[in-house]
């Protein structure tokens, strides 16, 4: 038989990915390119634009780590403008998606990571970097859809990337996050299903197979096509661990997927001594880990075979400043005050005794230099008016870092501290001593090199800032909250007006209406600061203020209004990506008020919209429309039951074109209750069937297998019925569909074993 045995580390092919797909973005900064010359080949003058692209965004990643958050953004926005087709692009696509996901605004997170979606062309896949950036960015929109709570548009994100590229890191972590939106929808057996899965696919290409994380869990997989017959006789599979520091486990596996003959374990390991048989796994740095599977029968037929699989146990560094303590993150350095640094890289723990690191430290500041052969239309899109900024380290020094804890010493923690005096103008630096010269808003840097990693042997530099924010001083002061900056008011407008259309929004789910119109009221005043103001402001700060406004409205029932700011936005910013947001507004407000034909010609306007994001919504909603349109009317006699045709014709095309949106689903189901209603099973079954096996994370999935269980018995398939009913109280045991179930399995168990029905219960089911 065939057998294959593979062994992955649950969290370090995480580390492993991140830190691979960061170095991915690196290259060398290439000399300034001299003014172009007219005529130049076309490939010429695109290695030229790929130059500049770059340049622009190294500066902007060099920007954001300064935590020159505006300019970064403003450089990066220029890459994407000046270069439109510049493969870089998609580079800054992703570095912008991150970095609005990181300051928690998602959905212009999203809008970045959306367009990530270019670098898959029709059915070919990317290959190489294109690949992971376009995987990353899909897993990435699929972590803010979970952090914004849109569980159901979280779900075929993360599908996709399990289904269509499963031995992937990206795999494992999407995994993860569909565990935690089921989690957080409470379908607990759902949840463990995905949170299991996590850790247990790996790229058979991937360098990190080689390797192990110290201090994580270690997993093994198992595949062998005699397993499925050795799990239902009953036999133990089971795996020895070994390492060479010496220590000895047995470990039982557990069916992932009995039937294809992959079965897993794991098991803790632990940064101390050997221990054989306690069910931990030692490891000390540099450690070999042996894994040791009998195989019963190969495939020449040969018995009990011996597989061996080893790995190196490797660990990835992790490098910050610290209080004290070692372990609170410093979020900033104080003159006249020690700063403590600590480093964690089992690798470097050879012996029983504290091992030493030598890590660089260095404090610099920035310096405007003018450019004189910078070219007038780079220097105008960096906003630098021909001049730039480059660091100057103002001092450095080599600290040695003692390793932490009691002998013998295996923690892999290196910590120590230096000494931050302020810089004396005019007097010398001496780069010798044991004292880091700084002055106020300089930037201090440590770095290491870490030779061994989760990536392989490759060298990698690994570095933490801090900014100097001066001496402390506990002496009181005095303050006052006006704020000149037009800029700057306009953003804490926003941000006020924002938590009270929050409190608005609670005040009206609880039925207060004074209290919600108050809170909105006290919003749309902030939002009218920023659209009545005369200074010059971004326009994007502006659309923002709009699009509040009317929401605002919304959330106080004047409708009116909300449907007039929307126009209003419209007429002055038609190319903003909120104007299908402010369509869907009216819509809804339409909708709401019962004015169907108008609400239908909006969400009509918005499929005309060829980058609009919301068109699988728009056509959901016409749908609805239609539906509520006719159930306002008088239904004649003989007219079947549900939806009318022209309704389901509309939610089919939902499901057609849209089918990774969230509402393709609930159209599916729409068209179930529609064939269940007009006694059209085998229809329903087919329908049921595609349900299940493309939206297996659906929130309607238990009123699913209710309608499932229905349709399986008016077919008289009574064992499905059995089955669909079983799983309904099995995975759905607080829904409210599970009490029906329940009510009706004992009759289902006696169809299943021939008891005809009376003919009361005929009666019964028929009504």
């Amino acid at each position: 038989m065939t057998f294959r045995i593979a062994l992955s580390l649950a969290m370090a092919a995480l580390v492993g990915g991140v830190a691979a797909g960061g170095a991915k973005g690196e290259r060398p900064v290439k000399e300034k390119r001299p003014a172009k010359a007219p005529g130049k080949a076309p490939a010429a003058k695109a290695e030229e634009d790929e130059f500049a692209a770059r340049r622009l965004l190294k500066r902007a990643q060099d920007l954001l780590l300064a935590r020159e958050v505006e300019r970064a953004v403003k450089m990066f926005e220029s890459v994407i403008e000046q270069y439109p087709q510049s493969p870089i692009r998609f580079e800054v696509y992703l570095a912008l998606g991150k970095h609005f996901l990181e300051a928690r605004d998602q959905a212009t997170a999203i809008s970045y990571l959306r367009r990530l979606g270019d670098l898959k062309q029709g059915e070919e896949e990317p290959s190489g970097d294109a690949k992971e950036m376009y995987l990353e960015g899909l897993y990435l929109s699929g972590v803010a859809q979970f952090q914004m709570r849109q569980y159901a548009a979280a779900f075929p994100i993360l599908r996709k990337i399990t289904n269509n590229y499963p031995n992937t890191v990206w795999a494992n972590q999407s995994y993860y996050y569909i565990g935690m939106c089921h989690f957080a929808q409470g379908n607990w057996n759902k949840a463990i299903q995905a949170l299991s899965l996590v850790g247990t696919f790996v790229d058979p290409k991937s360098p990190s197979v080689e390797y192990a994380e110290a201090g994580r869990r270690f997993f093994v997989k198992v595949e062998d096509t005699d397993l499925p017959v050795l799990h239902r006789l009953g036999k133990a599979v089971e795996v020895t661990l070994t390492t060479q520091s010496g220590d000895k486990e047995t470990v039982a596996c557990i069916p992932l997927a009995a039937e294809q003959g992959i079965f897993i374990c794991s098991i803790p390991t632990d940064l101390t001594a050997a221990k054989p048989g306690d069910g931990v796994l030692q490891v000390v740095g540099g450690d070999t880990i042996t894994t040791s599977y009998v195989d019963a029968n190969t495939q020449e037929g040969q018995p009990n075979v011996t597989r061996e699989k080893k790995v190196k146990v490797v660990s990835t560094a992790q490098l910050r400043f610290t209080l004290g303590t070692f372990e609170s993150k410093a979020s900033a350095a104080f003159l006249g005050q020690p700063l403590f640094v600590l480093l964690q890289d089992l690798d470097q723990d050879s012996s029983d005794k504290a091992d030493t690191v030598a890590v660089r430290v260095r404090s610099r500041y920035r310096e405007v230099v003018e450019e004189a052969t910078a070219a007038e239309g780079l220097a105008a899109a960096l906003d630098v008016r021909e001049a730039e900024e480059r660091h100057v380290v103002r001092d450095e020094m080599t600290i040695t870092l003692p390793e932490l804890g009691n002998a013998p010493v295996h923690t892999g923690r290196f910590g120590g501290s230096v000494r931050v005096e302020p810089f004396r103008e005019g007097q010398p630096i001496d780069k010798t001593d044991q004292v880091l010269s700084c002055a106020m808003n300089d930037e201090i840097i440590v770095s290491y090199v870490d030779e061994l990693h989760i990536g392989g042997a490759a060298p990698r530099e690994i570095t933490a800032t801090v900014q100097v924010m001066g001496e402390i001083d506990s002496r009181p002061r005095a303050t006052q909250n006006v704020v000149p900056d037009p800029v700057i008011r306009a953003k804490k407008e926003l941000v006020e007006a924002t938590a009270y259309l929050e409190l608005a929004k609670i005040f009206k789910s609880m039925g207060l209406t004074k209290g919600a119109k108050e809170k909105s009221n006290e919003g749309l005043e902030r939002v009218d600061n920023i659209l009545r103001t005369e200074s010059p402001i971004p326009s994007a700060l502006k659309e923002e203020a709009f699009k509040l406004k009317w929401e605002l409205y919304i959330a106080q029932d004047d409708f009116t209004n909300a449907v007039a700011t929307c126009r209003l936005f419209n007429r002055l910013y038609p190319d903003s990506p909120f104007v299908d947001q402010a369509l869907m507004g009216i819509g809804t407000i339409r909708l709401e008020n019962k004015d169907y034909a108008e609400a239908i010609k909006v969400f009509q306007q918005i499929l005309t919209m060829p980058a609009s994001q919301v068109k699988a919504e728009a056509q959901f909603r016409i749908a609805e429309c239609i539906e509520a349109q006719a159930a306002a009317r008088p239904r004649p006699a003989n007219a079947p039951a549900g939806p009318p045709e022209a309704a389901i014709q509309q939610y089919k095309l939902c499901a057609d074109r849209y089918p990774e949106s969230p509402f393709a689903g609930q159209a599916l189901a729409k068209l179930v209750d529609y064939h269940v209603e007009n006694k059209d099973y085998a229809r329903a079954d087919d329908l049921l069937t595609q349900v299940f096996q493309d939206y297996p994370d659906g929130d309607f999935l238990d009123a699913m297998l209710l309608k499932w269980v229905i349709v399986a018995y008016r077919m008289n398939d009574f064992q499905k019925a059995y089955n669909k009913c079983s799983q309904l109280i099995f995975e759905y045991p607080a829904s409210p569909h599970a009490k029906k179930a329940k009510e009706i399995l004992p009759k289902i168990e006696g169809r299943v074993k021939g008891k005809e029905e009376t003919a009361e219960e005929k009666k019964k089911e028929e009504e």
